[in-house]
């Protein structure tokens, strides 16, 4: 009985442990992925015409969205979430691959 209990209890932790990567990815993933491509804009301003009015309004909307700031608002909250869901991300993947390396070494050891 408190075998079994046991195995649902790391059935149920892998099963969270999976949902919590994902998220982190998802939402990492999206918020890198604006930091990249803001980031590469800014240092490629040629890309954008470096020389218009409109790409120097473009530029300073495209400078802050990749430092934390539009308009006025701060929104270094989001560039935290990007950082603890990358961190999250990371933690978890190394557990889950641990995991699944020992269960593997451990099949193949077990006769």
């Amino acid at each position: 009985m408190v075998g079994q209990y046991a195995r649902h209890m790391k059935h149920s932790l892998n099963k969270y442990l999976r949902i919590i990567h994902r998220i982190a990815g998802i939402i990492g993933s999206v918020i890198v992925l604006v930091m990249a491509i803001t980031g590469i804009l800014l240092n490629h301003r040629s890309w954008i015409g470096y020389s218009s009015k409109t790409s120097l309004k473009l530029q300073k909307y495209l400078f802050g969205l990749h430092s934390g700031v539009i308009g006025n608002v701060s929104i270094k909250w989001v560039t935290d979430l990007g950082a603890i869901c990358m961190i999250v991300l990371s933690l978890t993947g190394i557990l889950i691959w641990f995991k699944s390396s020992f269960k593997s070494i451990k099949r193949r050891d077990d006769p």
